[in-house]
């Protein structure tokens, strides 16, 4: 008798809470328990706009690894600067890249002396504002052309995670992983162009150690981004401030 009682005790109570657990694998559930760790839908809507300056360590082709210095500003929906900064055999090398709307704009200095990079290197920052908007997270509410679908479980550096699929119309599909504890954004994963080569490839950006920013908002301290498997640079944020908006001559060459 005991055992029966148990047994029924134990389906009750899975049948009780069947429908949380099916609610809790929602995609928009999992976005909105993300978007509360990362500071809240009413902070990520109103303050669109971010300024940041990291450094790290980046694998060169042919060269090996580089230290370099990083500055970089977004504006939402479609502007992005980057100025990146290393240095090769006592040469100091600084790139400049804007996208502001569909103008994209890459240059290059060595020694003070312009470079020609190609136009691989555009084609890889075509998709840059794309994926700013999705890991900036409000915008998956707030358009409603994205759409949401869930990949499932995984680990990404030894902890459980939860993957949401993020699609629209005319843009590379991005997965998106979470930390089933923290709800923060573990690792971001979408296919775009080797920037030497021209080829398709996997990047994943896998963020870690986060703590708060001067604002209290919890950012991710490091980033490892991996091409095809492989570590492609390290870096580790100096200062992030998240801003309401930007001037436009912030996103000018």
């Amino acid at each position: 008798m005991s055992r029966l009682l148990t047994a029924s005790l134990s389906a009750a109570v899975l049948v009780a809470f069947a429908p949380v657990a099916r609610a809790a694998d929602e995609p928009k559930d999992i976005i909105a328990k993300a978007i509360k760790a990362h500071g809240g839908e009413e902070y990520l809507a109103k303050h669109q706009a971010v300024q940041a300056t990291e450094k790290g360590k980046i694998n060169i082709p042919g060269v090996g690894e580089v230290d370099f210095t990083e500055d970089y500003a977004y504006m939402l929906p479609d502007k992005f600067k980057q100025t990146f900064d290393f240095e090769i055999a006592n040469q100091k090398i600084r790139i400049v890249a804007v996208t502001n709307g569909d103008k994209i704009s890459v240059e290059a200095t060595a020694g003070g002396q312009a470079v020609d990079l190609g136009d691989n290197i555009k084609t890889a920052y075509k998709d840059v504002p794309h994926v700013l908007r999705v890991g900036h997270l409000a915008p998956l509410v707030k358009d409603k052309g994205y759409e949401l679908s869930i990949i499932g479980e995984d680990k990404v550096e030894g902890k459980k995670v939860v993957g949401v699929r993020v699609t629209k119309k005319d843009c590379k599909d991005i997965s998106l992983y979470f930390d089933t504890e923290t709800w923060l954004l573990a690792k971001m994963e979408y296919q775009t162009v080797d920037s030497s080569t021209g080829k398709d490839i996997t990047e994943e950006r896998i963020f870690k150690e986060y703590g708060k920013n001067g604002d209290g908002i919890m950012i991710p301290k490091k980033t490892v981004v991996k091409q095809d498997g492989k570590t492609f640079l390290e870096s580790e944020v100096v200062e992030m401030k998240y801003l309401e908006k930007l001037d436009d001559s912030e996103f000018k060459k």
